[in-house]
């Protein structure tokens, strides 16, 4: 695709790839299912159908999908130029070499010279999820869609399918939409719960679409190793492998009282999760904003006060658009400094008004700053923090400036314009501060 979806995304095309965000702070909700929730004591169960959605090495398929130049070559995101970092995720071409996630950056090198490394570009990323779950929206409710971690989703579609057959067809359905919004690729696992759902994901990686029936149990799932179980990590499994449990099959039919004694309630799990025993349904997290948070290093330090200006309206627009977006105003900000000795100088302001105006939020932030120490050539900015307190619903009134004659603006319309047609599209002045 032509344009970058983003919402968020500031395109920082003076310093290229190095002073953007460093990596996204979204993790999964939670390892694997708890043992209250595979409700060990219910008698009837309900027969469940779910899907498992997993993008394939999506950092790095986005960073192809928006560079032509990138597809093909081995491409790694989550570190700048350099040894330093480590290795979020890694295209396809680089996985054929050996590069896994996780992996330090110097190793990386090691093993594949010509990597091509790229920071993550967080908000352009979490517009892309924003974007996506919208999707999914379109196939079940909000309530029946789960998301797991950056790059990953349940959908419980018990209620919206009759048999897996068309189980299978609705996952068909799910991939060519993401492909149609997104043109990004993901594999879909399919199964009647959730944790056997996620391994068949793995099966046909990229692009692929697995089923896993109840029938499919003893063929499908048994003869896996015992890692491949949800939350069975590098240690668990060496402790399994010492109880000569290899495969998830020896799993599934070793002795609980076992497993309880060596690994304590998480034993029952991992027996009920091989034995295709997990009854969890989709975890939804309600979520109030209590504050919204942003910063970035830069790589090169800046002391021109027209600089510093213009990084300061950077994270006060995106700040903004994202308090947009949540349909939130703020009363609150805080405004923090790093300068190139490592030392801080940060202060808070209460706006005279609940907003989400990209103007307001500049110019209380340039108030802050003006009683930072001024930059100069001794003392240079190496990175820029700022916040938004005392969040709420934005009920999209206004209150009058009396000493400002200040034009209304229709952010809203604005955000959608940028959205569908990027950020050079249109941008308003905020000021000179």
């Amino acid at each position: 695709m032509d344009k970058i979806s983003s919402s968020f995304f500031i395109p920082r095309n003076e310093q290229g790839y190095e002073s953007i965000y460093k990596r996204i702070r979204l993790m999964p909700l939670y390892s694997f299912p708890h043992y209250k929730e595979l409700k060990p004591h219910l008698k009837n169960l309900v027969p469940k159908v779910f899907l498992h959605i997993d993008f394939d090495a999506f950092y790095a398929q986005v960073e192809q999908r928006d560079n032509p130049n990138l597809r093909g070559k081995p491409v790694s995101v989550g570190s700048t130029t350099g040894n330093k970092g480590i290795v979020m995720t890694a295209s396809y071409e680089a996985r054929a070499f050996g590069i896994e996630t996780g992996m330090s950056q110097w190793e990386a090198r090691q093993i594949c010279p010509q990597l091509i490394s790229l920071p993550c570009y967080g908000p352009k990323y979490e517009v892309i999820m924003i974007n996506l779950m919208k999707g999914l929206r379109e196939f079940v409710p909000d309530e029946f869609i789960e998301q797991y971690s950056v790059d990953e989703y349940f959908l419980d579609i018990t209620y919206f399918v009759r048999n897996f057959k068309q189980a299978e067809q609705l996952g068909y359905k799910v991939k060519e939409r993401i492909i149609e919004m997104e043109n990004l690729t993901c594999s879909v696992g399919v199964s009647y719960n959730k944790s056997y759902a996620k391994m068949a994901t793995k099966f046909m990686k990229p692009n692929g679409l697995s089923l896993v029936t109840p029938e499919d149990r003893e063929t499908k799932i048994y003869p896996l190793p015992v890692k491949k179980i949800w939350g069975v990590g590098t240690r668990i499994n060496r402790r399994l492998s010492i109880m000569n449990i290899f495969t998830i099959g020896d799993l599934a039919n070793a002795s609980e009282y076992v497993l309880k004694k060596e690994f304590g309630i998480n034993g029952i799990v991992f027996r009920k999760l091989a034995r295709g025993e997990d009854t969890s349904g989709i975890f939804n997290r309600v979520v109030h904003e209590k504050s919204l948070n942003h910063g970035h290093t830069l790589t090169n330090t800046i002391y021109d006060l027209s600089e510093v200006k213009n990084e300061i309206r950077k994270i006060a627009e995106y700040l903004c658009r994202k308090l947009r977006d949540k349909k939130l105003v703020a009363g609150y900000l805080y405004f923090v400094l790093r300068y190139d000795n490592l030392r801080y100088a940060s202060g808070d302001i209460h706006l005279d008004h609940h907003s989400n105006d990209d103007r307001i939020l500049y110019e209380a932030a340039v108030d802050v700053f003006k009683s930072f120490p001024q930059p100069n050539e001794c003392l240079q900015v190496r990175m820029f923090g700022m916040g938004v307190f005392s969040l709420h619903q934005d009920t999209k009134d206004c209150n009058l400036e009396l000493f400002k004659n200040r034009v209304k603006v229709p952010f809203y319309a604005l955000d959608k314009l940028k959205q569908k047609y990027g950020e050079g599209i249109i941008r308003i002045g905020l000021g000179g501060g």
